[in-house]
């Protein structure tokens, strides 16, 4: 799997240098990523075809946006900006069928407001989310290296303590006292421990 990550990790570096091949590659590689999430957020088979399209463009913007330093694997990278554009686009949609609607119903108009309501607080909800990722990420930068390994292993790619213990050659206690403790500075980084 780790093989696989360097590979996909070479044709992200390659394709933000200008390589064509790596972008094709990229968008041949995670297409079944992409039809994935269009079938999920687009409801009309026939526009299907118009959501892989979308989500191409959306694979070559995340390229350029991708940042090697923040500690994301491109893959899950992708599929968080695939997931946030077709939720926007549904939201969008639903906005314009609102718009649509004739304002005879009074009821609309409160509808209306409620859904604005709504929205501003998703909105809030998104921005206050992203200001905690990039915490999160700040923090993993500042841990110790040993302990930043193992979290990313146990939490990113989801590898058990035992597993990593393996990896690494070492105990499964050394593993886990350097998981407890990435942890402990990540809540006293959150305010949560003092």
């Amino acid at each position: 799997m780790r093989e696989k990550y360097k590979l996909v990790d070479t044709w992200v570096r390659e394709a933000k240098a200008g390589d064509q091949k790596a972008s094709e590659l990229l968008l041949h590689t995670f297409r079944p990523l992409m039809l994935s999430m269009v079938q999920k957020y687009v409801y009309n088979p026939a526009e299907y075809e118009d959501g892989m399209q979308e989500a191409g463009v959306v694979l070559l913007e995340t390229l350029k946006a991708y940042q090697f330093e923040l500690g994301v694997v491109f893959p899950f990278y992708l599929k968080n900006r695939l997931f946030h554009h077709f939720v926007e686009q549904a939201k969008k949609n639903a906005r314009e069928k609102e718009r649509r609607c004739t304002m005879e119903d009074t009821n609309l108009s409160a509808q209306q407001e409620r859904q604005a309501v709504e929205n501003s607080m998703t909105a809030r909800e998104e921005e206050a989310k992203a200001a905690r990722c990039q915490k999160l990420n700040r923090a993993m930068r500042e841990l110790p290296p040993e302990q930043k390994t193992v979290l990313e292993l146990r939490y990113y790619s989801g590898m058990s303590v035992k597993a990593i213990a393996a990896m690494k050659n070492a105990p499964v206690s050394t593993i886990e006292k350097r998981r407890k403790a990435g942890i402990r500075r990540l809540r006293k980084a959150f305010g949560i421990e003092p």
